[in-house]
């Protein structure tokens, strides 16, 4: 028994002395880049990539437009295209190599081509955003005005993912993967929308996003020159490099403060959006999906107004007091929300036909397909003012006619059908009800005043009925005021 179990043991010792040299294999092939680096190639590509002329302008130019045209038109998969073939990594690789290596001369060269590509850049962009027909903020331009720490994070390994890869003898398929995560032509491009539009607060989030990702880009390259001690071109002075490194690590530091605050302001607010997510979904209406959408904006006295637009069963107004309450309270049982609470809170309870963003989603829609039509008669116009001056005066005459036509029926309208069969549920004590849009005028050149007059009649076969007449009478006056959206004059017929 005493031989078996000294066997036992020495087996266990030896897998586990075998389990020990393994990992020690792994982490040296982890932690030995340089076995394979190839210092001579990696400078010599870095550095004939720095200078930006010729073929690399003009490539230069053409990412630029096809991100500008990405972002415009809300594609990600142009975007990727415009990150992919953009050359504006090179120089920023060439700064972290020149500081690095100690090799001024390259420094320098390196930032003059890193302002050229970047002047050029945002004077492409700018031309772009001001000729073109839409214009507008999308929702890829959106999200890169706001950059947080994570974005900061993404730059810096992305940096060291592309610079490892490309110090390699044998070189890695990891270089388009580098360049689409890097992200630098998209948020550049952004911040040349901003200048466009006259939009500060947009320019100042993409570019900074734009000048973090750069720098970081840089910071991760030095890192890696130095670390597999890539040969110096300068001896440094000890006391002048320990100062610079100082002064570098104070200057990214302060680089990245900004985005701390970007991420603490994105936490925040989607925690701010669950919060009310979940005081409707419990208090209003349980489906968000189809039931109910909602509005929330902090006015300039600090107070929340939240509107609810919702479907369905007609709310008292009465209860929005208690509401208002219901949602002070959960602000102040939230941690993160406690250091900006509303000073108060004003709840707007409004029943509708169609939510609210499908409705805005359409007229945006209808807008860009007007703009489009105007830009093309403006050409036509331009093209036959010569040839009948008249003819196309009138053409532009008969559109504004028909676009106020089309106004004035969709303002004219009463959804008659959706109200008395919502009132039919709501009151059933109603019996008839009969409801019309009148105009008025007083014949002194104002604008003639529209109203819309409902007449109804109560069953007063039922005497419970008759007791809450003026109560039902009220009721009916604000769900149809609600329901129209407009001033409503009710008549009880006899």
């Amino acid at each position: 028994m005493a031989l078996k179990d000294k066997r036992f043991v020495k087996l266990i010792r030896l897998v586990l002395r075998d389990f020990i040299n393994y990992n020690r294999l792994v982490f040296h092939r982890i932690a030995n880049l340089a076995a394979d680096t190839d210092y001579i190639g990696t400078i010599k590509g870095i550095k004939e990539g720095v200078v930006l002329m010729g073929s690399n302008l003009w490539i230069l130019i053409c990412s630029n437009i096809i991100a500008c045209i990405g972002l415009d038109v809300n594609s990600p998969a142009v975007i990727i295209g415009a990150m992919l073939i953009s050359p504006l990594m090179s120089p920023i690789l060439g700064i972290g190599l020149s500081v690095g290596i100690n090799d001024r001369e390259y420094l320098i060269k390196s930032l003059r081509n890193f302002m050229v590509a970047v002047g050029l850049s945002l004077t492409v962009s700018i031309i772009y955003f001001k000729i073109s027909p839409f214009g507008e903020l999308t929702e890829e331009m959106k999200a890169r005005t706001a950059p947080t720490i994570l974005d900061a994070f993404v730059a810096f390994f992305g940096g060291l993912a592309g610079i490892i890869a490309g110090s390699r003898t044998d070189k890695t398929n990891a270089i388009p993967g580098v360049a689409i995560a890097t992200a630098l032509m998209p948020p550049l491009c952004t911040a040349g929308f901003g200048i466009a539009s006259g939009e500060l607060k947009i320019f100042g989030g993409a570019f900074y996003l734009f000048f973090i990702n750069a720098v970081l880009i840089s910071l991760s390259t030095y890192v890696i020159v130095r670390l597999l001690r890539f040969p110096q071109v300068e001896t440094p002075d000890a006391q002048v490099a320990a100062k610079t490194h100082r002064w570098g690590l104070f200057i990214v530091t302060l680089l990245l403060i900004p985005s701390f605050v970007y991420l603490f302001g994105a936490v925040k607010n989607i925690t701010e959006r669950k919060l009310i997510e979940n005081f409707i979904s419990q208090n209003i209406h349980e489906d968000l999906l189809q039931g109910v959408q909602w509005s929330a904006k902090r006015d300039s006295l600090k107070q929340l107004n939240l509107k609810v637009y919702y479907f369905g069963t007609y709310i008292e107004p009465d209860s929005v007091t208690l509401l208002e309450q219901k949602l002070n309270s959960a602000y102040q049982s939230t941690l993160l929300l406690k250091w900006d609470l509303p000073k108060a809170t004003n709840i707007d309870l409004i029943p509708t036909d169609s939510p609210p963003d499908q409705e805005q989603k359409q007229l945006k829609q209808q807008l860009i397909i007007y703009n489009s039509k105007l830009n093309i008669l403006q050409q036509r116009f331009d093209q036959e003012l010569k040839k009948s001056n008249m003819a196309l005066v009138d053409q532009l005459a008969t559109t504004d006619s028909l676009q106020k036509s089309l106004l004035y029926l969709q303002n004219d309208s009463i959804p008659f059908n959706d109200i008395t069969n919502i009132a039919r549920v709501i009151f059933p004590e109603l019996k008839s009800l009969t409801m019309g849009k009148i105009s008025t005028t007083q014949f002194k050149g104002e604008d003639a005043e529209h109203q819309v007059i409902a007449t109804f009649q109560w069953d007063l076969s039922k005497p419970q009925y008759i007791k809450e007449r003026k109560r039902n009478e009220a009721r009916l006056l604000r769900f149809l005021e609600a329901r129209t959206k407009r001033g409503v004059k009710i008549i009880e017929e006899k």
